[in-house]
């Protein structure tokens, strides 16, 4: 949290290169891989229930992401069907 917090004491127009500069794939992979073995220690190894609820909501939520487009564009679709009165085939 350390870099959000030096980000967030940045101006607009040294964003740009503060993000170039520590945004890598070296510190990205680093973190990345430091923050699943916290978690691995953390809830894994003792046999927590967390893991289970952090996949069925990150399902649940990439499900609504992916399903959006599609209620959108059917929403849309019935909205220009109504403007025009002409009722829905469903």
């Amino acid at each position: 949290m350390a870099g959000l917090k030096s980000l967030a004491n940045l101006k607009v127009k040294d964003v740009p290169s503060f993000v170039k500069s520590n945004v890598t794939r070296e510190a990205v992979s680093q973190k990345t891989w430091s923050w699943l073995q916290k978690y691995n220690e953390k809830y894994i190894q003792t046999g927590s229930i967390r893991p289970l609820n952090d996949v069925m909501i990150s399902v649940g939520i990439l499900a609504y992401f992916v399903g959006w487009p599609t209620e959108l564009r059917h929403l849309r679709h019935a909205e220009e069907a109504a403007k025009h009165g002409v009722k829905e085939h469903h």
